[in-house]
């Protein structure tokens, strides 16, 4: 006959037992506490865990509202770290830059970009080298000897030799398409093609550098033969050049038409010349409205949904975000964005619109200075997310202090945790569940 096992040994055998208990059903009298038996508690805690779920609606409900609210801090903190200084992706340090002629010049910023306005001039475009040859009679049986022929071609300082050969009846379209052929098959940051005309009969070499600028200009020079002559493939249409500007007053060259400044944070690209273009740099204005709009969105609901789980949350949550708010009060109300009755936020887009433009240093010591809204609810949303459920729960819920530590942060029971519950010190159960 198995022996009862009375509370005293329950609490020296079972160091989880309160916990334990609570999985019991106890208006079934199989798993009420005078039936736990040595013998019987697999059993036991097997129908627990599947029975008499009204038992557990409390602490369900509990954790449910616990999950929802790791949740809801996880967005904010999201929300916020875009507000934040020390996030290398915050939106304060996000700029933005314009020109009064996109055709003529276009722009970009990188984060950090000095907020500033340039002057600038552009006289001269960077150019690629293009050489146009003789228009030769593409039928016509070519007037070079059989034979091979090379030349040199001087690109960017650096000498190549080519070669190629030409067949007895090579017409001059052969000619000037293996001519071209040997040149692209260098690789010597030169580019060949033939050009038909088909009304006309002619074939044309044209040759073009691969890149802008006079450090890229080339020439060809016959060695064995008279293939470039022959072909005018030296004869230059365009010459290399480089751009040349004025920002700010100050002159400056280019080989291409892509300039950076200002520690590399602005790129400027010249598509035409032009005269005292300006080009402005400031904050991100749609990026940091976004954020800020965002970050209250998810305050708000997160407040909101604390507020009508009291219940089941600590006051703590609500307290915390409102004294969060409290502290930024003047500059935040100065840039549109006020509290509401119900504790939770507004902003008014225009106010805030003209502050981001026009008060920029009142909106970021609003969310991410000293005492920052988004620096002191961001870290509150990142404890909560980080932190076991039964940190901030209500401590007016009984069955929450002695029973939430059995749920892991997603509001799953932990099973491992479960199985040492249910098992004595030193005894080896093989399967309890």
């Amino acid at each position: 006959m198995a022996s009862y096992i009375d509370t005293s040994y329950m609490y020296m055998m079972y160091p989880y037992y309160s916990d334990y208990s609570y999985f019991f059903n106890t208006s079934n009298p199989l798993t009420s506490l005078s039936n736990i038996t040595t013998d019987n508690i697999s059993q036991i805690a097997q129908q627990a865990l599947y029975t008499d779920m009204q038992n557990q609606q409390l602490p369900m409900q509990t954790t449910n509202a616990l999950v929802m609210l790791n949740s809801y801090a996880n967005n904010l903190a999201d929300a916020a770290s875009q507000l934040q200084l020390t996030s290398p992706d915050n939106v304060f340090n996000q700029m933005v830059a314009t020109s009064s002629d996109p055709n003529s010049i276009s722009v970009l910023a990188q984060p950090g970009a000095t907020a500033t306005t340039y002057s600038v001039t552009v006289n001269q475009l960077a150019m690629v080298q293009q050489n146009n040859g003789t228009s030769l009679s593409s039928n016509s049986v070519t007037s070079l000897t059989p034979g091979t022929y090379s030349f040199t071609a001087q690109v960017g300082g650096q000498q190549y030799n080519i070669s190629f050969n030409v067949n007895q009846g090579d017409t001059n379209q052969t000619v000037l398409d293996n001519m071209a052929q040997a040149i692209n098959s260098a690789n010597i940051g030169i580019t060949a093609v033939v050009n038909n005309n088909p009304y006309l009969g002619t074939s044309q070499l044209e040759i073009n550098a691969n890149n802008t600028g006079t450090n890229n200009a080339f020439t060809l020079t016959d060695v064995n033969g008279n293939a470039v002559s022959y072909t005018g493939a030296n004869t230059v249409t365009v010459e290399a050049t480089n751009a040349n500007y004025i920002i700010n007053g100050v002159s400056g060259t280019s080989q291409t038409n892509t300039v950076n400044i200002d520690n590399n944070n602005l790129t400027m690209t010249f598509d035409k010349t032009i005269s005292n273009a300006t080009v402005t740099v400031a904050p991100d204005a749609q990026s940091i409205s976004d954020s800020i709009n965002n970050f209250v969105n998810d305050y708000n609901e997160m407040l909101t949904y604390a507020n009508q789980n009291q219940q089941y949350i600590s006051p703590l949550v609500v307290s915390e975000l409102t004294q969060s708010y409290e502290y930024q009060a003047s500059n935040l109300q100065a840039i549109g964005i006020t509290q509401n009755p119900d504790m939770t936020l507004s902003i008014d887009q225009n106010t805030l619109n003209n502050a981001i433009q026009n008060n920029f240093s009142t909106v970021q010591a609003a969310f991410a200075g000293f005492d920052g809204l988004a620096v002191n609810v961001g870290q509150f949303a990142g404890q909560i997310a980080e932190s076991p459920l039964t940190d901030y729960a209500n401590e007016t819920m009984p069955l929450v202090n002695n029973n939430m530590g059995i749920y892991d942060s997603t509001g799953m029971l932990d099973a491992s945790l479960i199985q040492t519950m249910l098992m004595p010190s030193g005894q080896f159960i093989n399967s309890l569940i």
